[in-house]
């Protein structure tokens, strides 16, 4: 006859069922947030400072390309922004009219794809929700688009550092969504309810 050993029952309360416990949020969930803030963030002050420079950014700009690249725009080389001013008055108004609303389009579009960014972000902080994360995916890739077209053409060189901090933060983002200890979180808190 076999005899089996069991641990003398202890007074007290007894769960019914195996105990669960709040699941911790991981590093990378933190990561993900603020570097989705920092992206987000980015992209802003690069929007407000094309916004508060309007035409005066846009004059500037051009004349860093015309002084540095005239050949980008199509001139000899020599030619000064001088140069142009004095030959074509109106000309110029319109050149420099375009390219602000060249850099204003740019800047709303970033603006725009950096408040989506933010909001997704701030929804994912607690649960890291799926329909959050691929929400904030989808915002930070449309979101690379402005940056692409603002990192290949000759911008002004605030908004060009500011927009390169977006453009690796985005991709940061991107990857960091998608990470392990963040999917796993995501199943734990869905699991809890």
């Amino acid at each position: 006859m076999s005899h089996y050993q069991a641990a003398p029952a202890h007074p007290g309360h007894h769960p019914t069922g195996p105990t669960r416990r709040a699941a911790r949020r991981p590093g990378t969930l933190t990561a993900l947030v603020w570097t989705s803030v920092l992206s987000a963030v980015a992209a802003l002050i690069g929007a407000v400072l094309v916004f508060a420079g309007g035409d005066d950014m846009a004059e500037d700009n051009i004349n860093d390309v015309i002084q540095d690249h005239p050949d980008v725009v199509g001139l000899p080389s020599g030619t000064t922004a001088a140069d142009i001013k004095a030959l074509s008055g109106p000309i110029w108004d319109e050149l420099v009219s375009d390219r602000a609303g060249t850099l204003a389009a740019r800047a709303g579009f970033a603006a725009f794809t950096a408040l989506c960014l933010l909001v997704f972000a701030l929804a994912a902080r607690r649960s890291a929700a799926v329909w959050a994360r691929v929400l904030i995916t989808v915002s930070a890739v449309v979101a690379l688009f402005p940056h692409f077209l603002i990192l290949g053409d000759y911008e002004p060189d605030s908004v060009f550092a500011l927009s390169f901090v977006s453009l690796l933060t985005a991709l940061a983002v991107i990857v960091l969504c998608w990470l392990p200890p963040v999917n796993r979180f995501a199943r734990e808190r869905k699991a809890v309810g």
